[in-house]
């Protein structure tokens, strides 16, 4: 988990602007994708050339991803003090989780498909997604690409990850993120844990002996006494303040 900057999107490489498909992404962008091009970033100030993460011809993993999304995409954002990034935030009490969460003024899910991957759970972790986040981004090997079109919403982005020339990881973003306008209130409320909705409900004066009610009951309780815009900020201030994640301390 590490703290990041809001502005980690920017470093997304701009896609193709020609005509779209029906998915919202342009014939020549998949073709692009499918053929493995390579991707036009560029290191990160500072590193050593040999930064660029070598692996075997195996098919890329899980790990691999997400190992170059820390080191490509985000190491630009890391100094912003109001963003948070945590990997695996578990959604409904456990029943999916966002491989790589990023929480500031939204609270943004990318979910890695890798080579070694399946799509077989996508379908699920897209709707349990849509119910909490406002925005969503898919990392996706360039053989899952126009099955994973056919099971994602519109709204969420789309980078291509595969393998460069020289072994390295490479991303290439093919269509941009919208917001999910579907968050399911009571689903977002549940990713307070049961003290944090006790000290929500006490702030707003909700009587001590309404707070030893089932956890469930405190989520309904809040949902009716705060509009979604006011609980979409308490939550993610929430989380951010949290001092332990996991039985692991936050690191500072």
């Amino acid at each position: 988990m590490r703290k990041i900057c809001c502005r980690w999107s920017r470093l997304f490489i701009a896609g193709s602007t020609q005509a779209t498909c029906r998915h919202g992404v342009s014939g020549a962008a998949i073709g692009s994708a499918l053929r493995a091009t390579s991707s036009n970033w560029t290191l990160p100030r500072g590193r050593p050339h040999g930064y660029r993460i070598e692996m075997a011809s195996k098919p890329l993993r899980d790990s691999d991803v997400r190992q170059a999304a820390y080191g490509r995409l985000l190491v630009h954002a890391q100094a912003c003090p109001d963003t948070l990034v945590i990997d695996e935030l578990g959604l409904d009490h456990g029943a999916c989780r966002i491989d790589i969460a990023v929480i500031n003024g939204h609270i943004r899910g990318l979910e890695i498909k890798a080579e070694a991957d399946t799509l077989d759970r996508l379908p699920h972790q897209v709707a349990a997604y849509g119910e909490v986040v406002d925005k969503a981004s898919l990392i996706v090997a360039p053989r899952h690409l126009e099955a994973a079109l056919t099971i994602i919403p519109d709204w969420w982005g789309v980078v291509v990850v595969d393998r460069g020339t020289h072994s390295g990881v490479n991303f290439r973003r093919i269509r941009a993120e919208r917001v999910n306008r579907a968050v399911e209130p009571v689903i977002l409320a549940r990713l307070l844990w049961r003290p944090e909705a006790q000290a929500i409900l006490r702030e707003l004066g909700v009587p001590e002996r309404d707070l030893r009610a089932p956890r469930e009951a405190l989520y309904q309780r809040i949902v009716s006494e705060m509009p979604l815009r006011r609980l979409a900020h308490t939550v993610r201030e929430t989380l951010k303040s949290r001092l332990v994640w996991r039985d692991q301390p936050q690191p500072s």
